[in-house]
């Protein structure tokens, strides 16, 4: 699967693509130089397919290169998907 992440700032959302098709987002807020991942999405028809952790994957792998703000983990889904990949726990210590 060849995902391409998309950075919306003025929605505060990153989004995640496969070709045209979209595969689910993350809404985030920012404190100070803290990004807050707040909710994770997946269309209804692409859950329970590991889609949500390759949307999480990607997006962090994006977040990794991009800035050097840390990463709090507020929504659940992605909190558990961290905690069970800690090759991304640097990105919270920032």
């Amino acid at each position: 699967m060849s995902l391409t992440v998309r950075h919306e700032p003025d929605a505060e959302r990153y989004t995640v693509y496969e070709g045209d098709e979209l595969q689910g987002w993350i809404d985030y807020d920012r404190s100070g130089t803290t990004m807050r991942l707040l909710h994770a999405e997946v269309p209804p028809l692409m859950r329970n397919k590991g889609i949500g952790g390759e949307v999480v994957r990607a997006i962090l792998d994006d977040l990794r290169t991009s800035t050097t703000d840390s990463v709090q983990p507020v929504c659940g889904f992605v909190r558990v998907w961290m905690r069970r990949h800690p090759e991304y726990a640097d990105l919270t210590d920032r």
